[in-house]
């Protein structure tokens, strides 16, 4: 799964401030096609009025673990979709972003323990591995 880290969490989660993962998750299957900054803030609907993403943003720092418990991931169905979610963007209320170009399945998942071995990426041009989770602290990557 994937989460995009938006810039002002970046700093608390590497000083272990923030140890948990929440809101709407992606499988990296669903994006690996997606390599620019600009292509995944546009699939993953993550320009909306009031997010702190934009499609101009040069760089993005992504968090990825391996999916253990799959009861953690939610897809949120809307009323028009037979299911009971109400939200705010990035929710689209099918269990898709609104993207038309591209098919991405929207997750939600609880507060969750960031879980050992997870990445941060870090994609400007290409995806860097930029820090490691060790089930403790993050460690960076030389």
């Amino acid at each position: 799964m994937q989460k995009v880290i938006p810039p002002r969490l970046l700093v608390p989660y590497l000083r272990g401030q923030r140890t948990i993962i929440s809101g709407y998750v992606y499988r990296v299957q669903d994006c690996d096609r997606l390599t620019s900054p600009r292509a995944l803030v546009e699939a993953l609907d993550l320009a909306f009025e009031g997010s702190d993403l934009s499609s101009d943003v040069p760089e993005l720092y992504i968090m990825r673990w391996e999916a253990r418990d799959v009861d953690t991931y939610v897809v949120p169905y809307g009323p028009h979709m037979g299911g009971d979610w109400s939200d705010s963007a990035p929710f689209a209320g099918n269990g898709f972003t609104t993207s038309r170009e591209h098919v991405v399945q929207q997750f939600h998942t609880m507060p969750m323990p960031i879980p050992a071995g997870a990445q941060i990426i870090h994609l400007v041009r290409a995806e860097r591995m930029f820090a490691h989770y060790d089930g403790l602290a993050w460690r960076p990557v030389a």
